[in-house]
């Protein structure tokens, strides 16, 4: 499916895939990380979604571990970035523009063993439906797993930040910066802040159930891993 899809995201990463793409071209997938040992090291026959793949980072880390990957992005732009990769690797990942909390429109019923989600929760302006829906196509005990912005802390030397630099950790919502890190995503495109709680409550509300956090050790934290697995029907 490569129909556009009309959500807000969709202008704002399509207007700055470029630059983006060329920002993360040569990072690593933080969620894929081998040293935090979230996701097994072989995942032959099983298969796994990357929900807000971008330009596919994860999603070439997990079909190189042997994972059959779909990619949802809303990004028509991001997507075809991702397609011209795999045309190139030829890691067989099928990419696919659309929005991710309406499985009716690009799952085909059968049931994932894994999903993630890389540095987009700060992107995803609806969490509930976006988890509601991850929930709804993994299979009993299947694993999600995804990587953000350190929701309780505001930010290090480089002006990264998860909540607007002149209010506090409690006011949730999406917000922009014209004074935020010039390097950065987050002045381009703003980002959804929400606290602590409400990504836990939120996965545990879906039947998500939290089996392990991980904050990568730095100065002031900046990143926050999530490990779940869905545990009911």
């Amino acid at each position: 499916m490569s129909r556009r899809c009309h959500h807000p995201c969709v202008a704002r990463y399509d207007e700055f895939a470029d630059w983006y793409a060329a920002w993360v071209d040569q990072v690593p997938a933080v969620v894929t990380d081998p040293d935090l040992g979230l996701i097994p090291p072989a995942l032959d026959g099983q298969r796994w979604l990357d929900v807000a793949c971008g330009a596919g980072r994860a999603a070439r880390e997990l079909a190189r571990r042997g994972a059959g990957v779909l990619g949802l992005d809303v990004s028509e732009e991001m997507i075809e970035r991702a397609r011209a990769i795999e045309a190139s690797e030829g890691l067989g990942i099928d990419y696919r523009a659309a929005d991710v909390t309406q499985p009716k429109d690009w799952w085909d019923g059968q049931p994932f063993d894994g999903a993630v989600s890389e540095m987009a929760f700060m992107d995803i302006d609806d969490l509930e439906g976006t988890l509601a829906a991850v929930a709804c196509v993994l299979r009993t005990g299947g694993s999600f797993l995804a990587s953000l912005v350190h929701p309780c802390f505001p930010g290090n030397e480089s002006g990264l930040s998860s909540w607007p630099p002149d209010k506090n950790y409690f006011v949730e919502g999406r917000w922009t910066s014209p004074d935020h890190n010039p390097d950065g995503v987050r002045l381009r495109v703003g980002s959804s802040h929400r606290t602590l709680s409400t990504y836990i409550n939120s996965m545990v509300d879906v039947g998500l159930h939290l089996e392990r956090i991980i904050e990568p050790s730095a100065p002031v934290p900046t990143l926050l891993l999530v490990s779940c697995r869905r545990v009911c029907e």
